[in-house]
């Protein structure tokens, strides 16, 4: 495989998606895996660009069927990436950034412990937010569901205790600094 694969994850509310989306649009061979889920889109969303989105009954057959690289179930919906969705882009020589959840970025370190193409590519970054309380201002600002908020708080709890196992740390800052240091971190597993 041409192209690498760079997982980006971190907890809600970290600023992974503003992050990568920045660094996409600076570098032109990098692409987005678009990942696969239940969950209705948010306002503004587009199926096929932000997401596939689909029904639990397909998603549930695409996993029977073997479709996924690796699926879990997020707070109460399903979230997966498809096999076809990555070896597309990386056989064609792109670099794909995948942004997901801790609990999936664990299941790529799996995926890569018995494929060895998706090993060599494979590179895994953890945003840290500064604090549970910067964590809760993101998502107020942008308008998520004070309940929803506190479910993610939890979660977030739990997933900094994921951070030791990614390949690369960042505490994220300012949004200028957040994306310097994703470029490079980019630019040196490129080389």
């Amino acid at each position: 495989m041409a192209g690498i694969l760079l997982i980006v994850s971190g907890p809600a509310g970290s600023g992974k998606n503003t992050v990568c989306e920045r660094l996409m649009a600076s570098t032109p061979n990098i692409t987005r895996a678009i990942t696969t889920t239940t969950r209705a889109p948010r306002e503004g969303e587009q199926n096929g660009r932000d997401y596939f989105f689909t029904t639990v009954e397909e998603f549930e057959k695409g996993i029977e069927r073997g479709d996924f690289y690796e699926w879990a179930t997020v707070h109460g919906r399903y979230y997966g990436t498809t096999k076809s969705e990555i070896l597309s882009k990386l056989e064609s020589g792109k670099d794909v950034i995948l942004i997901i959840d801790v609990q999936g970025a664990r299941a790529w370190r799996d995926v890569a412990k018995s494929d060895a193409k998706i090993a060599k590519s494979l590179c895994s970054v953890f945003i840290k937010p500064q604090s549970l309380d910067a964590i809760r201002e993101r998502m107020t600002l942008r308008g998520d569901d004070k309940e929803d908020i506190e479910r993610r708080i939890k979660t977030a709890e739990r997933e900094l205790l994921e951070e030791k196992y990614f390949d690369k740390k960042m505490l994220s800052k300012t949004r200028d600094e957040d994306f310097e240091s994703l470029k490079k971190i980019y630019a040196e597993f490129k080389k």
